[in-house]
C-alpha cells in the first residue's frame, strides 16, 4: 500500500473521530502567488461550538480532547505517520502570515484581531524543548480558542519525551464506543445503510464488523480497506 493511500486513510480516520466529537471538519490550502505551487496545506481544520450535544448516542466527547462547554474551538490538525517527527508542518509555521490565512478563512476573527493572534498561534504550535505534554492552545476574543491537534494513528503509546498527540488506539476505541454499543440503545439505532457515512463508510464497516470492545489496530484497518479496493 503506497504512502499517499495510507495518509488519506489516516486523515479520514481523524476526521471521523472529530466529527463524532462534535466538530465540523474540512481541509484547507494556503495559496501561493507562485504558479503551480501552494504555500502549505492544513490536513484538517475543525470547529466545535460549546453547545454541541447528541444525547441520543449516549456517548460523551472523548475526555482526551478536553472539549469545552464555554468556548468555540478552532482546531488546526496535523496527521503524522510512524517515523515522521511529531511536530506541525514547518511550511505553516514559517510565517505568521500563513497562520493568519487560516484564521482569516475560518471567519471567527476580524482583521484587527488576526495578526496578533496569528503570532501567538505560531509560537504555540512551534516545537519546544522539552516537548509539551499538553494540547497547544491560544485563547482568543469572544470566548474562543485556537488549538493544535497533532495526530499519529500508527502510534499507540506516547513516550515522555514526545509532544502531546492523539494516538491510534484512543481514536479507534472512541469510534468503536460510538458505533458499537455492547447493549442496544433505545434512543439511537446502530443498524442502518452504512453508505450514509459517505467517505467514512470503509472505516465504519471495519468498526462494525469487529463489534463491541474490539476496535483492533490501524494496521488491521489498512488491511480491511485494501480488501475493499
Amino acid at each position: 500500500m503506497d504512502t499517499k493511500w495510507k495518509s488519506r486513510a489516516q486523515e479520514e480516520l481523524l476526521a471521523l473521530y472529530l466529527r463524532l466529537n462534535g466538530f465540523f471538519v474540512t481541509g484547507f490550502i494556503v495559496h501561493s502567488p507562485i504558479h503551480g505551487q501552494n504555500a502549505t496545506e492544513v490536513d484538517l481544520l475543525a470547529v466545535r461550538f460549546p453547545y454541541n450535544k447528541e444525547p441520543e448516542r449516549q456517548v460523551d466527547p472523548d475526555v482526551v480532547l478536553e472539549t469545552s462547554d464555554q468556548v468555540i474551538d478552532l482546531a488546526i490538525c496535523e496527521v503524522k505517520s510512524r517515523g515522521q517527527q511529531l511536530q506541525f508542518n514547518q511550511a505553516l509555521l514559517a510565517s505568521p502570515d500563513r497562520v493568519a490565512c487560516v484564521l482569516r478563512w475560518a471567519g471567527i476573527y476580524n482583521e484587527g484581531e488576526i495578526q496578533g493572534l496569528a503570532s501567538q498561534v505560531q509560537a504555540a504550535l512551534s516545537p519546544s524543548n522539552p516537548p509539551k505534554p499538553i494540547i497547544p492552545s491560544v485563547s482568543g476574543p469572544r470566548q474562543t480558542r485556537v488549538r493544535g491537534l497533532l495526530c499519529s494513528p500508527e502510534r499507540d503509546t506516547r513516550r515522555n519525551n514526545q509532544a502531546w498527540f492523539l494516538q491510534g488506539s484512543a481514536i479507534l476505541s472512541y469510534i468503536s464506543r460510538c458505533l458499537c454499543p455492547p447493549v442496544p440503545r433505545s434512543t439511537c439505532a446502530t443498524t442502518y445503510d452504512f453508505g450514509s457515512w459517505g467517505q467514512y463508510e470503509g472505516i465504519v464497516r471495519y468498526i462494525k464488523d469487529r463489534g463491541p470492545n474490539n476496535h483492533g489496530t490501524v494496521g488491521e484497518l489498512y488491511a480491511h480497506l485494501q480488501k475493499a479496493l
